[in-house]
């Protein structure tokens, strides 16, 4: 059989989840499984038009009225761009792969394989330490008070506490005991886990230093706190200050009826005494960073605050939590936020410990805890 009559008995389908996006040069066809794409011309269009089933190249040829071999060549181009795929052996789209149209991937695409595939392998570079390479000035690291009130917070103060015993006892909380939590425990968790320890003078200009890492010092996550059963505190929002340690009033703020408006289905969290969300001030992260891995790396930091928070909680006797199946339209709005500017982007509280054994869940019996070599050796019990 001659290569012409196998590139015509060969079989195309156009790939699933394909984009097409207007940049400057004109429209541009992209896999979500890749960073960028191609030229949106008619001819290539018209091709992935055709293709919404297993079809033969020569079939398809015929339709368009092209040579088969002149087709040949586009269709290994869309193929090498993961626009299309073949029923060759030894095509990219195994079901190991990113592409594969099982697993996952599946899925979560388009929106997650084109996040993932666009922050991957990305080129690294430094501008000037000024700024003068990037875009205006320099957004403030702290925002001015939004509420007419400023509450000062008590100094933090953590009791003697091994790391090693928060860390055995840190455990996600549903259900709570009653009571309110101390202003001085608010004050203390909010105060290490986001709280300003020193300013560097950079060329740029002061950059905060802060418990848990932030990709450039860019520290965008703001702490908004929702407080409910807090003695010494009126309740409703808040906005942490973290540079001087305070709590502002939001004046746009409300509270809402329900902790199920912004987590829904999670009845769990209604007892917690505080609710914290954290949003993050985009442009103080775009200013440095023109990658859409900055995105990426903001989501990271979420957690390592999210940690902190858990950690510090859990030295201080209280029950934390966090989590990421928010209503972020509802969170903002109650908020004040702009959804695009200020996202919101995870939420964590904290309330009394429950009485009895740790329980995950109310209404739930306890699972069973086989405590591991390593678990023995956190608690102190190495036999």
């Amino acid at each position: 059989m001659t290569a012409a009559a196998d590139d015509g008995r060969r079989r195309l389908r156009r790939a699933p989840h394909v984009l097409c996006l207007w940049e400057g040069t004109g429209r541009v066809v992209q896999s979500a499984r890749r960073p960028s794409g191609v030229p949106a011309t008619d001819l290539v269009l018209e091709v992935l038009d055709h293709l919404d089933t297993w079809t033969a190249i020569d079939t398809l040829a015929e339709a368009l009225a092209l040579p088969v071999a002149a087709l040949a060549v586009l269709v290994d181009g869309l193929h090498a761009h993961d626009l299309i795929e073949t029923d060759a052996e030894g095509g990219p789209h195994t079901a190991s792969s990113p592409g594969a149209r099982t697993g996952p991937w599946a899925a979560w695409s388009p929106a997650a394989s084109l996040f993932h595939a666009a922050t991957r392998d990305v080129a690294f570079g430094r501008g000037g330490a000024s700024g003068t390479d990037n875009a205006g000035p320099r957004p403030d690291p702290i925002l001015p008070s939004l509420g007419a009130s400023i509450l000062p917070l008590p100094a933090p103060c953590l009791e003697e506490q091994t790391l090693r015993a928060a860390l055995r006892d840190r455990r996600t909380h549903r259900r709570f005991g009653p009571g309110p939590i101390a202003l001085a425990d608010l004050a203390t968790l909010l105060g290490v886990t986001f709280g300003v320890q020193a300013w560097a003078q950079a060329a740029e200009g002061p950059l905060a230093l802060k418990t848990s890492p932030s990709g450039g010092a860019r520290h965008s996550l703001e702490a908004y706190v929702w407080a409910r059963h807090v003695d010494g505190l009126a309740p409703g929002p808040y906005h942490y200050r973290p540079g001087d340690h305070t709590l502002s009033t939001i004046d746009q703020a409300v509270a809402p009826a329900a902790v199920t408006r912004w987590l829904p289905t999670q009845h769990g969290y209604e007892e917690a005494a505080v609710i914290v969300v954290l949003a993050s001030e985009l442009a103080r992260v775009a200013w440095r960073y023109r990658s859409a891995r900055a995105y990426r790396v903001i989501l990271i930091e979420a957690g390592h605050l999210a940690q902190s928070f858990c950690l510090v909680a859990t030295a201080l006797g209280l029950a934390p939590f966090c989590t990421a199946a928010m209503a972020e339209t509802a969170i903002e709005t109650d908020l004040g936020l702009d959804g695009q500017a200020q996202p919101a982007m995870y939420v964590m509280g904290v309330g009394q410990v429950a009485s009895g054994p740790w329980q995950p869940h109310a209404g739930r019996p306890a699972p069973r805890l086989d405590v591991t070599a390593l678990g023995r050796g956190l608690i102190g019990d190495e036999t």
